[in-house]
């Protein structure tokens, strides 16, 4: 069964400027996910400091890890340190590491090790903007007094005739605490869809089509994946998909 979600559905956003953590976290907490749109964020996606950091996606590496072989998903991945503090959360990066999501068959004992993220995206307002929201709404669902945040850089592509996948591996959890999704782009894009699995409830389908349409999702609650990307229309070039992942896991 499958229950398709209208904008209407995104999370609420009370009068202010605020991000509207408390409501997030209830949607979280409620529903194992929560819808967002740009409007949610303190980050304006028609500003220069958010084309500048569109601008990281450029400058993305081949994903070489593919079991499929394919050429279609590029990416860098770096870390950073969430520390909540009388003052908010404040981050600060890590050192680059190997990756590893032993709950995915496919990627089981695999030390992945993606191109870093450069230090001046790494340390970007827009980027931080992003993954303080996240974390506020996470701390509200599960507190911590302090937050491991994995972040992807991720482009996936479709030429004609062919397709890209945003998830190869098909229906998943990714083995985290919380996983918060931004698009950043979508180019001459058909396909991309968003399916929220919820155990005993209907499975939740939409797509992310706008700068900043986003989801948080509680990953020991929820399931999703997301349909192949294809070229919408031949005249226009490749199709392009851009996401920031935020991986949200307890220090």
């Amino acid at each position: 069964m499958t229950e398709d979600l209208r904008t209407s559905e995104l999370v609420a956003r009370p009068d202010g400027t605020g991000f509207p953590a408390a409501e997030v976290a209830a949607a979280v907490a409620g529903d194992g996910f929560a819808r967002l749109g740009a409007e949610h964020f303190p980050v304006d996606p028609e500003g220069g400091d958010f084309a500048r950091f569109r601008e990281t996606w450029e400058d993305l590496e081949l994903d070489g890890a593919l079991v499929d072989g394919g050429c279609y998903r590029y990416r860098r991945y770096g870390r950073l340190r969430a520390v909540r503090t009388a003052d908010g959360i404040s981050l600060s990066a890590l050192p680059h590491a190997a990756f590893r999501q032993d709950g995915i068959p496919m990627w089981r004992g695999d030390e992945r090790m993606f191109a870093p993220i450069r230090p001046a995206a790494l340390a970007d307002a827009c980027l931080h903007a992003l993954v303080t929201a996240d974390l506020a709404a996470a701390d509200l669902v599960r507190t911590s007094p302090e937050w491991t945040v994995g972040l992807h850089l991720i482009r996936i592509i479709a030429l004609d005739g062919e397709t890209g996948l945003p998830t190869p591996e098909g229906r998943h959890r990714d083995g985290h605490a919380f996983v918060g999704m931004h698009l950043l782009r979508r180019e001459n894009s058909a396909g991309g869809v968003s399916t929220v699995y919820r155990d005993g409830r209907p499975d939740v389908r939409f797509t992310l089509e706008s700068p900043l349409d986003s989801v948080l999702v509680d990953d020991t609650a929820v399931w999703h994946e997301v349909s192949p990307i294809a070229v919408r229309d031949r005249a226009g070039g490749r199709a392009v998909r851009d996401m920031l992942l935020v991986d949200i896991n307890p220090s």
